[in-house]
């Protein structure tokens, strides 16, 4: 994936994580299902600020690369916890917020397989 292609899709997993943090903020949800989009939330911000300042310097690609492939496993582990905790919730947890966990689950996922 290209540097820019790869920014733009980063950016879009935020902005889902940044949904996915509205919905449990505004709607129904379990405690742990809070605390995994917040850990969701934070480390998609993280990697968004890696990839944004990484982008000065392209002269480490290989070693950058690297890091943020590691990072976004790392989101999508945090992903996969939020989506068992919404599973776990069952009716406790509202449509709109179980959709917006999905939404960015599917988004780091698919940006970790185009990454390998």
């Amino acid at each position: 994936m290209q540097g820019n292609q790869l920014k733009q899709r980063i950016d879009k997993i935020e902005q889902c994580t940044d949904d996915a943090q509205r919905a449990v903020s505004s709607g129904s949800a379990t405690p742990e299902l809070r605390q995994c989009v917040q850990d969701m939330h934070q480390q998609a911000r993280q990697l968004q600020q890696a990839c944004s300042g990484g982008q000065q310097q392209m002269g480490q690609q290989a070693s950058q690369d690297s890091g943020l492939r590691q990072q976004v496993a790392q989101l999508e582990q945090t992903a996969d916890r939020a989506m068992q905790a919404c599973r776990q919730a069952g009716s406790n947890v509202d449509q709109q917020t179980q959709q917006a966990v999905q939404r960015a689950h599917q988004e780091i996922s698919s940006v970790k397989q185009q990454m390998q």
